[in-house]
């Protein structure tokens, strides 16, 4: 029954750690923009239904835009898919969205592909979608990343002429070739490595010498899918909202 809880609340934890704007800018400033502050925490906002597609209830997606020119998704995972596929389906379907919100702007409701797409102006703008993956299984990710690579059967030559569709994936368990400047960032990749080598007495070593806020702790945990690091940082949140005023006297 321990396992099933934890395994329940792996959604709730991962959008609470990821929810928060300075921690999901200095993910896509590291791990996409190679460090350089591209994203402003103060730019993002969160998208208006929290997703840009329908997502599959196993996998984990938090959505954020910056004003009109982008949307970022970062979707978090245990099990390599055919995720080239997932998200180019997710993404026409939330580019389709926006073509709708469009339309509605001008009051026109249109459900019908080609009726949207014949009523879009030259001068309509979309704002591209960008998919970040957090593969956080316990083996190393052994999935496509390109469409293209779903194709080994076809001939290179054929390959060469239809358009490809990579994503852009991280994976929990070498997050130690990234150095984050947020220390959340930091405090939960390190965790989870430790983790993922089940040393758990360094775990707690470094739990009790570094303040690790109690979210970060369980998103460490869920990465490395340790139900013990899960249930810590539970009880830690558990224990500041319950101590109040009187931990600080």
């Amino acid at each position: 029954m321990k396992r099933r809880l934890t395994t329940t609340r792996k959604d709730e934890i991962f959008k609470k750690f990821w929810n928060q704007n300075d921690r999901f800018a200095s993910l896509l400033n590291t791990v996409l923009f190679e460090g350089k502050d591209m994203i402003r925490p103060e730019a993002l906002s969160d998208s208006n239904d929290g997703k840009s597609a329908e997502t599959p209830d196993e996998m984990n997606t938090v959505v954020k835009k910056t004003g009109h020119s982008a949307e970022f998704v970062l979707t978090g995972i245990e099990d390599p898919r055919d995720m080239p596929l997932q998200l180019l389906y997710q993404d026409s379907l939330g580019y389709l969205k926006e073509c709708q919100e469009i339309l509605k702007g001008r009051g026109e409701n249109k459900d019908d592909m080609d009726e949207v797409l014949d009523a879009l102006h030259e001068e309509d703008r979309l704002k591209p979608i960008i998919n970040l993956v957090l593969y956080y299984g316990k083996e190393p990710w052994n999935g496509a990343t390109s469409l293209k690579e779903m194709f080994p059967h076809v001939p290179e030559k054929i390959r060469e002429v239809f358009p490809d569709y990579r994503i852009n994936l991280i994976q929990a368990r070498d997050a130690e070739h990234y150095h984050f400047d947020n220390k959340d960032l930091q405090d939960a990749f390190t965790l989870a490595e430790l983790a993922y080598k089940d040393e758990m007495d360094k775990v707690y070593a470094y739990l009790k010498d570094n303040k690790v806020g109690a979210d970060v702790a369980a998103m460490a945990g869920a990465f490395a899918d340790h139900d013990s690091l899960i249930e810590s940082g539970l009880e830690m949140d558990k224990y500041a909202a319950g101590c109040g005023a009187k931990c600080h006297q």
